[in-house]
């Protein structure tokens, strides 16, 4: 059964989100449908993303029966379209702002249409204007941005990324730790972004593992994936740091699992990508990625 601050954080969290989408207007960038709606709010026992400067953890290689690739589908295999040496972008080019503009439908609120004056105290006293609110609706647009990166077809198919639970989980995890590593620019507004974006994806999360059709021992699993992106997010950050390749061998363990001599080849072209999107979010200026208006750049 659940505890009572349990309950009492997962109504909290519920009412931060039904303040953050009143009123909140259309936008062109993907939204996330279904998992918006149907994911859990904020597990209690969910660590703050302070740890991910302490922990230790590395990636766990034990799934759960059902995490690993789908049976009866291209989607559970790597697929050889668009090989490392044939199309897709080479990841060459100049770094570029990666800017969603305002008038694409998803600028800050306060430059948006305003509703009249009766409304706006409505949403006012509902919260709809809190920091809270505000980062929440950034937070979406940031994760709407990266799911849309990683759950298209066409990012699988250009670094041969491994259709499973498995393979999807990883690109999500280096593409948070992307955005994350880009709010650490943003000072304490940044911070604060960064903790809600955290919390929308460990909540998507929670909403995949079910999907999966887990249901037993579900939170230990949780829990060990949630150290999983501590300790890919250190181990992202120290090989910044590090030597000539040492990116590549990360990526090539824990993105593609170390499985083959082929996946050392696909790690050096994932790097490439990885670090021209680090440029372009560094080019991105600061308020357009505080109000989550950003925009992955296409891979093919």
């Amino acid at each position: 059964r659940s505890s009572p601050m349990s309950r009492v954080s997962r109504t909290a969290a519920l009412f931060r989100r039904a303040a953050a989408s009143a009123h909140a207007p259309s936008r062109d960038l993907p939204t996330l449908g279904g998992v918006a709606g149907e994911r859990s709010f904020a597990r209690a026992s969910r660590a703050p993303l302070a740890a991910w400067t302490t922990s230790t953890a590395s990636a766990s290689s034990d799934w759960p029966l059902g995490f690993g690739a789908r049976p009866g589908s291209s989607r559970g295999k790597s697929t050889r379209a668009g090989a490392l040496n044939g199309g897709g972008a080479a990841f060459n080019d100049k770094p570029k702002s990666l800017e969603v503009a305002e008038d694409a439908g998803v600028g800050s609120d306060a430059d948006r249409a305003r509703p009249n004056v009766l409304v706006r105290m409505a949403l006012s006293l509902g919260g709809f204007y809190s920091t809270e609110s505000t980062n929440q609706r950034a937070a979406d647009r940031l994760y709407a941005a990266i799911t849309a990166q990683c759950d298209g077809e066409a990012f699988a198919r250009v670094f041969e990324i491994e259709r499973s639970f498995r393979g999807e989980h990883s690109a999500l995890v280096l593409h948070v730790w992307l955005v994350l590593r880009r709010l650490r620019e943003e000072g304490e507004s940044g911070k604060a972004l960064a903790q809600t974006l955290y919390d929308t994806f460990q909540d998507d999360v929670e909403h995949r593992v079910h999907a999966e059709g887990v249901r037993v021992r579900v939170n230990k699993w949780l829990n060990e994936l949630e150290q999983g992106f501590y300790g890919s997010a250190l181990a992202y950050d120290n090989a910044l740091t590090g030597g000539q390749g040492d990116l590549a061998k990360v990526l090539h363990r824990n993105v593609f699992h170390g499985t083959d001599d082929a996946s050392n080849a696909r790690a050096q072209r994932l790097e490439r990508y990885v670090r021209l999107t680090l440029g372009c979010l560094a080019a991105t200026d600061g308020k357009a990625v505080r109000e989550g208006r950003v925009r992955f750049s296409g891979v093919e």
